[in-house]
């Protein structure tokens, strides 16, 4: 049997982040780009690097394993064109190397790791073609499993950008060890993030702030109770900084085993959530905004613009 035809029109992108690795098959049509298959896996890559240094061999090899699985659904479609990117656990591990001899060796896929400033690049990418900028000021912001990006841009322009160690996965590991967390964990984990926020003093006030990434997407499914994940009801949705307080507080009151019962949140993300939702909250309030607009497009999407352009 001959071999399936190469998909010339197809770009495939593996995001490895410190918390969800995820697929995007895509093509480019006049309209911009056309989902094929997307998926997600946690993998927890940056669980205990932020106390270790170190990845851990079991996130090396739940990620491996999560690599052969994507490379087979990759090669279903007949795509060839791939481009694989990490970021924040990967790039701060010192051990990296081996992860990336495994993928290489074992899965054939050379690992890339992004910077800061490169991530921050290509989520702005990502979020211009989902929502175009309008002339006004905002900040785009991407609370990830190990870092934090914030890229202010004016009308389709970056003016300003940062990179910082807030993150779901990081936060919960430092400061939340009660389940639930104690009053004095989050108060301590919150003095934390705000001291971190210091690095954005300098940046104008926003008219508008866009949320990309799991944190975000997943307090909207919260607020609209989604069994199952809807891009549709994501994407673009308004979400205020009233409705991510109450949440919070819903997930607070709750412990692990009750919050992975929660429609909307994924289960393997209710460990991390209450941190992701305090970072989130406190940027929020920085712009002294009372809303974001949450897009489901973030670093993957632009990775896959520039592969298809």
């Amino acid at each position: 049997m001959m071999g399936r035809r190469p998909a010339d029109d197809l770009v495939a992108v593996i995001d490895l982040g410190s918390n969800s690795c995820l697929l995007l098959i895509a093509r480019q049509t006049d309209q911009g780009l056309e989902p094929v298959e997307e998926a997600l896996r946690i993998v927890r890559l940056g669980a205990g690097v932020d106390q270790t240094g170190r990845l851990s061999q079991l996130s090396m090899d739940r990620s491996e394993a999560v690599f052969s699985e994507y490379r087979q659904i990759i090669e279903r479609h007949g795509c060839t064109v791939v481009r694989c990117v990490a970021t924040s656990a990967f790039r701060e591990a010192a051990n990296r190397d081996e992860l990336h001899a495994r993928l290489l060796e074992n899965v054939g896929y050379d690992l890339q790791v992004l910077d800061g400033d490169e991530e921050a690049r290509l989520v702005m990418k990502a979020v211009q073609d989902a929502i175009p900028a309008q002339g006004v000021l905002r900040w785009i912001v991407d609370v990830g499993g190990g870092s934090t990006e914030i890229v202010v841009e004016h009308s389709g322009e970056m003016t300003a950008m940062v990179s910082m160690g807030l993150g779901s996965v990081r936060h919960t590991g430092r400061w939340l060890h009660s389940d639930p967390p104690e009053r004095g964990e989050l108060l301590v984990m919150h003095a934390d993030i705000l001291a971190q926020l210091l690095d954005i003093e300098e940046f104008e006030s926003p008219g508008q702030m866009v949320g990309v990434g799991g944190t975000a997407t997943t307090f909207v499914a919260l607020e609209k109770n989604l069994d199952t994940y809807d891009h549709q009801q994501v994407h673009r949705s308004r979400l205020s900084a009233q409705s991510l307080q109450s949440s919070l507080d819903r997930c607070l009151a709750a412990n692990l085993e009750e919050r992975r019962t929660f429609a909307g949140l994924h289960p393997d993300r209710a460990e991390i959530i209450i941190a992701g939702g305090a970072i989130l909250l406190a940027i929020l309030e920085k712009a002294e905004l009372d809303q974001m607009t949450v897009s489901d497009r973030g670093l993957r999407w632009g990775v896959a613009a520039e592969l298809a352009g």
